[in-house]
């Protein structure tokens, strides 16, 4: 078995990791601390390239809290004094706002982020260890005072003085995070928060959306349980094969969790920029314009015509067979479904699917710098504690900010022992 020895040792190279691991890097830039990074995938960052579909969308130009949900929203005061621009600025990427707030790398590659943030790493001398999972992780004092942490991974024995932890959650396993250090976590007594997906398709009944495969929809989504509203997003909605899918409902998703054991359902509003009364006018004048043709092309001029199509039979009535002899009563239930299109949540689409993990470890486990308070030489950062944002560069934020400030908490802390 191989053996190695780092003064500071971060487990998982994605966001969080390599971030620690330039930020402990620069405040010893002498090399006078070594650092490792070890990861289960056979390249650091591969989770990375998947963000924003490749284009990384690696910040927001509105970091309110309110974007947040978890108890380590109380943490996120600690990350103000970090621009997450401004460091990659210092590695020679430039951003720049899309115009919405969302924050992009100018070039729009997910690639050129990495590479910049491994080229800062070789720079640093910073070694990477690929293709070994940790396994366990067993602490204790080499001489009474320096705190020592013992890994196990694979064919690796590691030691290292402080050990920064940042696996990820549970979330699309297949881009390395597979929760195993959420385990770990457990077998140190650290607390966390239940885990689930989030920012992730929910499911609702097959038959019910299979007419509408491959559709999309602009819409006001609201999240309702035991017919309350609970809360709204507007934005597209996709119909997947029993899924619906679309930013604004990845931002609503988490609140199947903690509303699981009510009857739970979304509720669209096909029109989202009239009322009730401007919509029922609308379709007045329409049925005017259309009176000789099918029904099924009523709405076809506001709608795609199978989401058109669909409408109409979500009244469960039959219509006549001409638009123009569509009754009042009837354009009024039409305009019901418009304004309140309903799904039965009955579940989410799972880890695979989601974009983040909720829960994690909660916020009183931490110091001011990421530190576990009562595992000296232990730091946790990004989606391994109990926090995530919503769509729009809120979770890359949080994982380089938090990283960074674990990995500059390490460095300082490892100059009193040197």
């Amino acid at each position: 078995m191989k053996r190695k020895k780092y003064d500071i040792l971060i487990i998982g190279g994605g966001a969080a990791g390599l971030s620690a691991a330039i930020a402990a890097g620069r405040e010893w830039k002498n090399g006078s601390i070594t650092i490792g990074i070890i990861d289960r995938m056979p390249k650091t960052g591969k989770k990375l390239l998947a963000t924003g579909n490749g284009r990384c969308n690696l910040s927001n130009a509105d970091l309110s809290p309110d974007r947040y949900h978890g108890s380590c929203k109380s943490l996120l005061k600690k990350t103000e004094t970090f621009s997450v621009p401004g460091f990659f600025d210092s590695l020679g990427v430039v951003c720049e706002d899309d115009g919405y707030g969302r924050i992009y790398p100018r070039c729009r590659s997910a690639a050129s982020v990495l590479d910049a943030l491994r080229l800062e790493c070789r720079k640093l001398g910073v070694e990477e260890i690929c293709g070994s999972e940790a396994k366990e992780i067993k602490r204790h004092r080499s001489d009474g005072s320096v705190p020592m942490f013992a890994l196990s991974a694979d064919d690796l024995y590691i030691m290292s003085h402080q050990l920064i932890l940042a696996g990820g959650g549970r979330s699309q396993p297949s881009l390395g995070s597979n929760g195993s250090m959420l385990d770990i976590c457990g077998s140190l007594g650290i607390k966390t928060a239940p885990f689930f997906p989030a920012l992730v398709p929910l499911k609702t009944e097959p038959a019910l959306v299979k007419p509408l495969k491959g559709q999309r929809a602009d819409a006001n989504v609201m999240f309702c349980a035991d017919g309350s509203c609970i809360a709204s997003e507007r934005g597209e909605v996709q119909f997947t094969d029993g899924l619906l899918s679309g930013i604004c409902v990845f931002d609503l998703s988490y609140l199947y969790e903690e509303y699981r054991n009510s009857k739970c359902e979304l509720r669209l509003d096909l029109l989202p920029d009239m009322d009730r009364n401007e919509t029922e006018s609308l379709l007045k004048r329409i049925r005017e314009i259309r009176r000789d043709t099918s029904p099924d092309d009523f709405l076809s001029g506001i709608f795609t015509r199978p989401l058109g199509i669909y409408i109409l039979k979500r009244l469960n009535h039959k219509l006549p067979e001409t638009t123009g002899k569509i009754t009042d009563t009837d354009l009024s239930g039409i305009v019901s479904v418009i304004k309140s299109l309903s799904f039965p949540v009955i579940g989410n689409a799972g880890y695979e699917r989601s974009q983040v993990t909720g829960g994690g470890i909660i916020a009183d486990e931490f110091d001011d710098g990421f530190a576990i308070k009562r595992i000296e030489g232990l730091y946790a950062c990004g989606e391994m504690l109990d926090i995530f944002g919503d769509c729009g560069g809120y979770n890359l934020d949080f994982a380089f900010s938090s990283g960074a400030l674990a990995g500059r908490s390490a460095a300082l802390k490892a100059a009193r022992w040197l």
